[in-house]
C-alpha cells in the first residue's frame, strides 16, 4: 500500500489522476477520502452503500460517513467475495490537511488490517512555487514531510533551479532520510512507486517493501548545520542512533516502552533495522506517535553489512532528551548523530 500526501495544491490530484489513467497501474486500487478530489462527474459509475462510493478505472472513494479502516475493510471483503476484480496493490490520497500519523498508525498496529495490506511508502508532494511559504506557515505541511519515505517536489516547471534547490533544502532540513524526486503534470508516474508485490492474499512482502526505501542513513559529517528555515523547522528534527551490536529483548522493550511513555505523539516516527536475540538476522522496526509496531525479521542482512539503526523524527524532542532515553549502544559511545535546520 502507498499513502499519497501532501497538503492543499500541491498536486496530488494531478498524480492521483495520472495513475488511474497508466496502464502500468492497471492491477491498482485507487482510495480518495472525499468527493471532489478526482473528477467525478465523468467517473462515477455507481453507489455500493453508505460509505464507499466505486469510480470507474478501479478507484474508490471514501463518504464523509466513512473512515479509511472501513473503507479498506470493505475493500478487502468485495475482493474476497468476487464483487470487485481482483487488485495487487493499494494507493491512498489523503486530504491536503490529514496528519499521516493515525494514518500510519492503523496501517502499523491495526490487527483488522495487518494481515491484509503493508505499508510500502508514504509518498509526500510538495509545491515547487508554494511549497517553501506552506512549510514556513503550516505546522500539518510539515509533518506530511517528517513522515514521508518518498519525497516529491512537484510542479516543476512553476519554479527554476534555484528556487527548487532552495526547497530541497528545506525538505532536507525536516527529514533528511527521504529520498527527493521531481515531477511534474504529463511526466510518467510509475518512478514514484515500488512495483507492486504479488502474494495469494493480495497483501504487500512484508518489511521487504519498506527496506527498498531509504534503508542506509547518512550520518553528518560532524558539526551543527546553520539555521537557514526560520523558528518553524526547528520544532521537527531527525535523531539517528547507529547500533552495532544485537540486543536482547528485555533490552529493547525497555527502549520502546520508555520512548512511548515520555515522548508519545512528539515522537511522529521512529523506523530502523536491529539485530534483536542472537543477530543471526536483522528485524524491521517500525513506529509512529510514540505506538510501535511487532518487529518483523527479514531472511537476512542487505548488502554492505550488519550495521544496525534508528531513525527517529521528533517534534520538539532535542537530543539530550533522546539520549536520556536510549542509552548507547556498547560499539556506539557517540550515540545520536542529529539532523535539523
Amino acid at each position: 500500500m502507498d499513502l499519497v500526501t501532501g497538503f492543499l495544491g500541491s498536486g496530488k490530484t494531478t498524480l492521483i489522476n495520472a495513475v488511474l489513467r497508466d496502464p502500468a497501474f492497471a492491477g491498482a486500487m485507487v482510495i480518495v477520502n472525499e468527493f471532489g478530489e478526482v473528477g467525478l462527474d465523468h467517473l462515477l459509475v455507481s453507489s455500493a452503500d453508505d460509505q464507499v462510493v466505486l469510480l470507474d478505472w478501479g478507484c474508490l472513494c471514501c463518504a464523509a460517513s466513512g473512515t479509511l479502516r472501513d473503507t479498506l475493510i470493505d475493500l478487502f471483503a468485495r475482493r474476497s467475495s468476487g464483487r470487485i476484480a481482483p487488485f495487487n496493490r493499494v494507493i491512498v490520497e489523503t486530504s491536503g490537511l490529514a496528519h499521516p500519523g493515525p494514518l500510519v498508525a492503523s496501517l502499523l498496529g491495526d490487527s483488522a488490517l495487518v494481515p491484509r495490506c503493508t505499508l510500502s511508502q508514504v509518498l509526500t508532494l510538495v509545491d515547487a512555487r508554494n511549497g517553501p511559504h506552506t512549510l514556513e506557515r503550516y505546522a500539518e505541511a510539515r509533518r506530511q514531510v517528517a513522515f514521508a519515505d518518498r519525497l516529491v517536489i512537484s510542479k516543476t516547471d512553476t519554479a527554476d533551479s534555484t528556487q527548487r534547490d532552495r526547497l530541497a533544502s528545506q525538505l532536507a532540513g525536516i527529514n533528511a532520510h527521504a529520498p527527493v524526486s521531481l515531477w511534474r503534470q504529463g511526466e510518467a508516474p510509475a518512478p514514484l512507486f515500488y512495483a507492486p508485490e504479488s502474494t495469494p492474499h493480495g497483501a504487500g512482502a512484508g518489511p521487504a517493501a519498506w527496506l527498498r526505501g531509504p534503508l542506509r542513513p547518512q550520518y553528518a559529517d560532524g558539526g551543527d548545520e546553520p539555521d537557514t528555515h526560520g523558528s518553524a523547522f526547528s520544532q521537527i528534527t531527525t535523531h539517528v542512533l547507529p547500533i552495532d551490536e544485537p540486543l536482547d529483548w528485555e533490552r529493547y522493550a525497555r527502549w520502546t516502552q520508555a520512548l512511548s511513555a515520555r515522548l508519545g505523539q512528539r515522537l511522529l516516527r521512529c523506523k530502523g533495522l536491529l539485530a534483536l536475540g542472537d543477530g543471526s538476522a536483522p528485524w524491521v522496526v517500525q513506529g509512529v506517535q510514540g505506538y510501535f509496531a511487532p518487529p518483523e525479521r527479514l531472511a537476512a542482512w542487505p548488502p554492505g553489512g550488519r550495521a544496525g539503526f534508528l531513525v527517529c523524527i521528533g517534534e520538539s524532542i532535542g537530543r539530550a532528551e533522546l539520549d536520556a532515553i536510549v542509552e548507547p549502544a556498547p560499539s556506539s559511545p557517540s550515540t545520536f548523530e542529529s539532523k535539523s535546520p
